[in-house]
């Protein structure tokens, strides 16, 4: 059985990701198809880039009553709602912050 060839890259993966978030905002799982990494990889650059300030955050937000998670911390998607329990969860978006 063969295995697959690896994916070429000719930029760093935090340079993939400027150019990437410089056009629109994403969710974690839809850069991660793109750049072909896991989204802990993808999450974990993201949370670099928040750190630095270049990273612009849109939270996630409870898909039955609309809560947002605007205090909280962390890059990763939540699993639960703390309101209503719920656990269709809207993903938070990322962009690069505008200068």
């Amino acid at each position: 059985m063969k295995e697959a060839a690896p994916f070429e890259r000719h930029e760093t993966i935090r340079q993939q990701l400027k150019a990437l978030l410089g056009e629109k905002m994403w969710p974690a799982s839809a850069l991660s198809k793109v750049m072909r990494l896991s989204e802990k990889e993808v999450y974990g650059h993201l949370e670099s880039m928040k750190r630095i300030g270049l990273l612009a955050v849109t939270p996630a937000a409870c898909g039955d009553c609309g809560y947002t998670f605007t205090e909280r911390e962390k890059t990763k998607k939540p699993s639960k709602c703390p309101k209503c329990k719920g656990t269709y969860i809207n993903p938070p978006l990322f962009a690069l912050r505008s200068k």
